[in-house]
């Protein structure tokens, strides 16, 4: 077995939050009106938002803990995705797949780093929000100034609708959450005062959800409505948020909710222009799921800077499979049996796994037009091993590392990640028709969609004639759309979905191999300990119930 190549990582934090031109007096500190008064100053405090959710190393994880999951909003996506059932690792030793405790459904207490990742990250994420809201004042802003509110708005919207669907607990059957219902998580914000945060309940979901929906309310008033630009949120990608907020809410059993988010589906659809991913786009070897520009579909992604990424603290490092460096080729990330067999083969999302009878023997004729990354040599070495394990059944190669790049770490690693395609919006829009009672609507937007991916038209969901069937039919085509991208725990979590990696035939680790019924208790993430030291309004009592080894493992039978 191939050892990992590491080298040691000797990252500065590298944000532009230092690219000041303007000169302020000498001996004392910028204050917020003369920031809100410079350009480059709050250009700079903006793009630090988004460098900062793909940064190595950005909250100290790898040398506290040393985590090396810590890189940010991508490895939030690998930590939830291994919360699931599709993510399989399929490699000879297990323990490769660095987010092992959220696929165990181990240490996912308030003593542990592990639910503490995403209170840190997202509460730094915010707290930049926050300091470019309190610096501009709308009244007296120009144009540029509103924009940038605009975006610190939609960002901060983003981050806590993400907190308050991951700690919102829901009842499961592993644990008791009877006395925490609705609760979310504490709001802060510019008018937090010091002591108010010292006391700082979890706030009711229609609280919390007022809020989101208030954030976004500033945002589409403030954002330039010609910025289109997939790199920082634009107006379809608020309109997409509103359909995220929204579907929730319908869920939860708002009125008129269901009907708000399809129509905010449709206009993050129109407003955006953008179109699905097309069969080239999806497969190709060099851009493939890396690449925001090479394609238009994302509405909003993460552009990757290769200053603020390690050779292994990052997605492609972890996921990509055809790159030669980091974890990802000795984990060998696949997608669950159970999954690719329910895939049409005319479904050229298939082509993201390798079929078992092509790495059986590669040199038949191929069940699918494969496109590799790199060169022929590169493309045998990956298939056939060397100085890494030969490719596996299943393997994905949905996630290319940059350009196509299978060598050099510093060239393949920065690759784009995507937080809102546009695909997205026409999952949201079926999923609220179909709550809104309109099931042959819904059916109407899947069966248009699928035509996008089963290209002769042959796709019918017609049979799928109730909400519960419809959205388990929907989930599963979600499911195969969204692998590995991290917004599918929401969807589980939603719709009371379980988990099921043990089952005869799987090809899923055994050590990962636990079932569920209905949702898994570790999706209602625990508050972090830490939270506790500085905040009195979060207690035992009012923190979610523990999940760690509540699911078993499969017995095999």
């Amino acid at each position: 077995m191939k050892t990992l190549k590491y080298i040691s990582i000797a990252l500065g934090l590298v944000l532009a939050t230092g690219c000041i031109k303007e000169t302020f007096p000498q001996g004392s500190t910028q204050t917020s009106a003369q920031v809100a008064k410079s350009a480059s100053a709050l250009a700079a405090m903006v793009n630090a938002i988004p460098s900062s959710m793909t940064t190595t190393d950005f909250l100290g994880y790898l040398g506290t803990y040393n985590d090396h999951t810590d890189f940010g909003y991508p490895g939030i996506a690998f930590r939830t995705e291994n919360m699931l059932e599709d993510v399989v690792t399929s490699g000879e030793n297990p323990y490769y797949n660095r987010a092992l405790q959220y696929a165990q459904n181990q240490a996912q207490g308030s003593t542990y780093i592990y639910c503490a990742y995403f209170w840190d990250a997202y509460y730094t994420y915010i707290k930049s929000c926050t300091d470019i809201i309190s610096t501009i004042d709308p009244a007296t802003a120009n144009e540029d100034a509103l924009n940038y509110l605009g975006i610190a708005h939609a960002y901060r919207a983003m981050f806590y609708l993400d907190l308050a669907r991951l700690f919102e607990a829901k009842p499961n059957k592993y644990t008791d959450v009877s006395g925490v219902l609705g609760l979310t998580v504490p709001l802060v914000t510019e008018a937090t005062t010091e002591s108010s945060a010292t006391n700082n309940p979890r706030l009711p979901r229609e609280e919390m959800y007022a809020f989101i929906l208030s954030e976004l309310e500033k945002a589409e008033t403030y954002i330039d409505p010609s910025s289109k630009a997939y790199a920082k949120p634009s107006l379809g990608a608020v309109y997409g948020l509103y359909a995220r907020a929204y579907i929730e809410m319908g869920a939860a059993g708002d009125a008129g909710a269901y009907a708000l988010a399809a129509e905010y589906a449709d206009k993050a659809i129109t407003e955006s222009g953008k179109t699905p991913l097309t069969q080239a786009q999806w497969e190709d070897p060099a851009n493939g799921f890396n690449n925001g520009a090479a394609n238009n579909s994302w509405i909003w992604g993460l552009p990757v800077s290769a200053e603020n990424v390690g050779n292994i603290l990052c997605f492609t490092a972890h996921m990509a499979s055809e790159g030669t460096w980091g974890y990802a080729p000795l984990s060998q990330i696949s997608v669950s049996k159970r999954l690719y067999d329910q895939i049409s083969d005319k479904d050229f999302r298939k082509h993201s796994w390798l079929d078992p009878a092509y790495i059986a023997d590669p040199a038949a004729k191929q069940p699918y037009d494969y496109k590799f990354a790199g060169d022929d040599a590169a493309k045998q070495a990956f298939l056939n091993g060397g100085m890494n394990p030969a490719a596996k059944p299943y393997q994905n190669i949905k996630f290319r590392p940059k350009g196509g790049e299978t060598v050099d770490y510093t060239n393949g690693n920065p690759t784009d990640f995507p937080i809102m395609r546009v695909e997205e919006m026409y999952f949201l829009k079926a999923e609220a028709l179909a709550g809104d009672g309109k099931i042959a609507d819904a059916q109407a937007v899947l069966n248009d969609f699928m035509k996008t991916r089963i290209l002769d038209g042959s796709y019918s969901c017609s049979s799928y004639s109730d909400f519960e069937s419809f959205t388990d039919e929907l989930l599963l085509q979600k499911r195969i759309e969204f692998w590995g991208e991290g917004i599918l725990i929401y969807d589980y979590k939603r719709l009371d979905e379980g988990i099921t990696r043990g089952y005869k035939g799987t090809n899923q680790a055994a050590v990962y191999c636990y079932n569920s019924e209905g949702r898994s208790p570790q999706w209602n993430i625990v508050i972090t300990r830490g939270e506790f030291q500085a905040n009195k309004g979060i207690t035992d009592a009012t923190n979610n119930p523990d999940p760690s080894n509540t699911l078993t493992l499969w017995d095999g039978k």
